[in-house]
């Protein structure tokens, strides 16, 4: 396929094994690719596919980041057609996409349709019409409530942040905050309170039970292309980002979150991850994220290029992926998972099957490649230069 003179793909906050695996993706599909983020350390702009610019942080200067990317579309010599990688990004985005629309095509949902389901409230109340399991949750307002709730969930549960996962994760460092009974509930709200959280029941089961849809729908809710697979390992393990996956098509599990997708409306690319109950083998909703997710370079490994999809509906040229993909197939991030994975085995924290099991080939690693040495070569700086700091 010829992309000479295509419109340039822009991939937003470009500073982890996300965005390299959108750029690379891309890139096999010979789409010309700029890279973007606030730190010129990024990853994502050391790769040899993509054309590097700095632009200020859509957390940090939400306003600066409009006005950049706006300045920046004028001297692309033709339309541009924007990855967002995180929330922050989108939120920043969405007031303002009546200002970039003349120079970028924004292959997601329109603002006023997406904002309410950034809120995962939305998400649950749209899970439950249509009957979807989700985990026993309730949304406190007081401490009154977070006591009331105490009575009759069933610990241990988690808080986590409805909204601004992002700012939640920078305040505690973590994704969630845990407690084991109804005292350390309470000190927990205490803590995260002003983040409005949910407190969830945990659904049991280890992080090989965390299973994702990934796709991409056009603006009529048409899935182009679909992805299934499952977190093997996470860091940190129970409730953190994925350090090492797996490739496995269940046309089952496409289906059932292809309905979600319908209820919500959803056009763009999306994440939807569920936990496979044990008890009863459901699988329960955990959240629905609106872009593209850590391991989406897995997908395209296996035969599901959803960037390219994306990328090829924006531009007006849309392709269907066969349903269906290659299975049996891991993605790592070696620098996390290797020391990570030694160290709990050594103190008994994972079994040696497993451990293995993670690492069978085939096996991809998300941010180490031969073909693109740069970010990966960046990365071991990184960990060299914290270990000796």
């Amino acid at each position: 396929m010829s992309t000479s003179g295509a419109p340039i793909a822009v991939v937003l906050q470009a500073s982890g094994p996300n965005a390299l695996g959108i750029i690379r993706s891309l890139a096999r599909g010979g789409v010309p690719v700029i890279a973007t983020d606030h730190d010129h350390r990024a990853l994502g702009l050391r790769s040899r596919h993509a054309r590097a610019a700095v632009l200020p942080d859509p957390v940090a200067d939400p306003g600066g980041f409009v006005d950049a990317l706006a300045g920046l579309g004028p001297g692309l010599g033709g339309r541009g057609v924007l990855f967002p990688t995180h929330d922050e990004a989108i939120e920043a985005l969405g007031p303002h996409e009546e200002r970039l629309a003349p120079w970028f095509d924004l292959p997601w949902s329109p603002w006023a349709h997406l904002r309410p389901y950034l809120d995962k409230s939305a998400q649950h109340a749209a899970a439950r019409r249509i009957g979807f399991p989700v985990p026993a949750t309730v949304e406190p307002d007081a401490e009154a409530d977070v006591r009331a709730a105490a009575t009759h969930l069933r610990f241990p549960v988690i808080l986590k942040p409805r909204v601004d996962p992002a700012g939640f994760k920078r305040t505690f460092g973590r994704q969630v905050l845990e407690a084991a009974d109804a005292d350390a509930l309470m000190a927990q709200w205490q803590r995260a309170a002003a983040h409005r959280p949910q407190i969830c029941e945990v659904i049991p089961g280890g992080d090989d039970a965390l299973w994702t849809l990934g796709s991409y729908r056009d603006a009529q809710g048409q899935p182009l292309a679909s992805f299934t697979g499952r977190k093997l390992r996470q860091w940190p393990p129970g409730f953190g980002t994925a350090r090492a996956a797996e490739a496995w098509w269940d046309p089952g599990l496409a289906r059932r979150c292809h309905a979600l997708l319908d209820e919500m409306g959803f056009h763009g690319i999306s994440q939807v991850e569920v936990k496979r109950d044990p008890r009863d083998g459901r699988d329960y909703l955990i959240e629905v994220n609106p872009r593209s997710w850590l391991w989406i370079s897995l997908a395209t490994e296996v035969g599901v290029n959803i960037p390219l999809a994306a990328w090829r509906d924006a531009i007006g040229e849309p392709q269907v992926w066969p349903e269906g993909h290659r299975s049996d197939v891991r993605w790592v991030i070696s620098a996390r998972h290797l020391p990570a994975t030694a160290g709990e085995l050594r103190r008994g924290r994972w079994g040696r099957h497993a451990a293995l099991s993670s690492l069978r080939p085939p096996v991809v690693d998300g941010v180490l490649s031969l073909s693109d040495p740069l970010p990966g070569l960046g990365q071991v700086g990184r960990i060299v230069r914290r270990k000796t700091a």
